[in-house]
């Protein structure tokens, strides 16, 4: 019998198999804007960070313009891969569809845009008012805030909330609420060592197939 009484998902990477897209666009950004970077420093560095605090970074490392120009390609390279290849990680809809318990998906991404990716997929149906993006709280992960108001919002006591996230900002804010921090690596853009990566971050366990979740949860 499980203990678990809320599933909180990140999205990118977790539900929406979206992260080597941004990663795709991102290294066409940085060639354009003049800024070296390598896909291990962008899998590492940015995935799973909102993009103003991104963005920020930029600025303090690299100047004003050349982030202009990042942000500028990164944002058009992005909405045209997402339109044109984006697919969902495989089995998270089944298990979406079938689970009886309660979720919401938090994502360090504005709500608006989440729904967007939502749409594309034609899953949108399956997250009505579960959504809670950067838009909804003080600071994006790897502040709690994000998983609180999840909480918060069903009712459910913080050590009852697993957290199914593919970053270490996310692992790192379930962490902080005594939430059960659990790390996903099935998606396309995950590298070596990433599963290490987010145990090192505090996930009790890591897997990297959605078809295993439902006897994942049981087992907490």
């Amino acid at each position: 019998m499980s203990n678990i009484e809320l599933i909180i998902f990140d999205f990118d990477g977790v539900i929406a198999d979206s992260e080597y897209l941004f990663i795709k666009a991102d290294r066409n950004a940085f060639a354009h804007a003049g800024i070296e970077m390598s896909e291990y420093d962008i899998t590492h560095k940015f995935i799973g960070m909102d993009f103003d605090s991104i963005s920020k970074s930029l600025i303090n490392q690299y100047g004003a313009e050349r982030t202009t120009k990042y942000t500028e390609r990164m944002l058009t390279e992005t909405e045209r891969l997402i339109q044109s290849e984006l697919t969902a990680v495989p089995h998270v809809v089944d298990f979406i569809e079938n689970t009886k318990l309660p979720y919401f998906v938090a994502s360090n991404g504005t709500t608006s845009k989440t729904q967007q990716k939502m749409a594309t997929l034609k899953i949108e149906h399956l997250f009505e008012h579960v959504i809670i993006g950067t838009n909804s709280v003080k600071k994006p992960k790897p502040a709690p805030d994000m998983f609180k108001l999840a909480a918060d919002k069903a009712g459910v006591a913080y050590d009852k909330c697993a957290v199914i996230e593919d970053g270490v900002y996310g692992i790192q804010a379930a962490t902080t609420l005594n939430m059960k921090p659990i790390g996903f690596t099935g998606a396309s853009h995950i590298l070596d060592k990433h599963a290490q990566n987010l145990t090192n971050a505090g996930a009790i366990l890591t897997f990297d197939d959605m078809s295993e979740l439902h006897n994942i949860l049981e087992s907490l």
